[in-house]
């Protein structure tokens, strides 16, 4: 009796062995977890069902679920799920600039500070795992308009409109941009140019053997000035276009503009 008995738990043994020489070890990595699992399945999907780990649809499996399985596999679920977020966004405003004859060449008054806009919008936000890829729009609406900032600039009557002047001579030149503060104009910068105007937006300063100070300017894409000041490296076809920020100054950065001379 007792040698049966030995013998049945020989035989036991002899069937866990040879259950764990056909199995393989793998690790399982899902929902922040990771876990080794000793599995006599064949794939992927199998092993994982074995173990427990449910795979929704979206979810990505790697390897796939249809791989065969190996000794010191590594295999990680990938939770997926897609969420609406709303999100209220400002909208931008811009500014826009006036002139006035009853301000001092060059002097810029603010006549409106301007107001964001808001908008409302809808995205769908895909997660894998704690990680959010990728964000799309779904739908936007706006549901307040911007109000547009206004500045006024001094003209003293003499470049309020280009349809009060005639273009009497027509550069091409190469424009910079500059700011009335140290930054652009040196530790000593007073704020003033060389013809006493207030430097900034309107006022731009050229070499006088080009274009005489004082004269009526009107740049594309920049707008209408004075010619109130010059400067050192401001010579031949180079034109300085004055800026009340040093931020304005350096968006606009370098670049070709044409350059209208305007008599009345």
């Amino acid at each position: 009796m007792l040698a049966a008995v030995t013998a049945g738990g020989a035989n036991r043994n002899d069937v866990v062995q040879a259950q764990r020489l056909a199995s393989v070890l793998v690790t399982i990595k899902s929902d922040g977890a990771q876990r080794h699992v000793r599995t006599a399945q064949t794939t992927v999907g199998a092993t994982l069902k074995d173990a427990g780990v449910e795979v929704r649809p979206k979810d990505l499996v790697s390897p796939t679920s249809d791989d065969r399985v190996r000794d010191g596999m590594r295999i990680a679920v990938v939770r997926v799920r897609e969420e609406t977020e709303t999100v209220v966004e400002p909208i931008g405003f811009d500014t826009v600039k006036t002139f006035a004859k009853s301000i001092p060449p060059g002097e810029v008054r603010q006549t409106c500070a301007g107001m964001r806009g808001e908008r409302v919008v809808h995205y769908r936000v895909r997660w894998e795992d704690s990680r959010a890829v990728s964000r799309t729009v779904v739908s936007a609406h706006v549901t307040k308009q911007p109000v547009n900032r206004t500045v006024c600039i001094g003209s003293r009557g003499r470049y309020t409109s280009r349809g009060a002047f005639r273009t009497r001579r027509v550069l091409r030149m190469h424009a910079t941009a500059y700011d009335p503060g140290p930054r652009s104009c040196g530790r000593y910068a007073t704020g003033r140019t060389a013809c006493g105007l207030r430097a900034g937006y309107g006022v731009v300063a050229v070499d006088p053997r080009v274009i005489p100070l004082g004269t009526n300017l009107y740049v594309e894409g920049y707008g209408y000035a004075v010619a109130g000041d010059r400067g050192r490296a401001i010579k031949g076809h180079r034109i300085d276009l004055g800026f009340n920020t040093y931020r304005e100054a350096m968006i606009f950065g370098r670049k070709g503009v044409t350059v209208h001379l305007l008599r009345k």
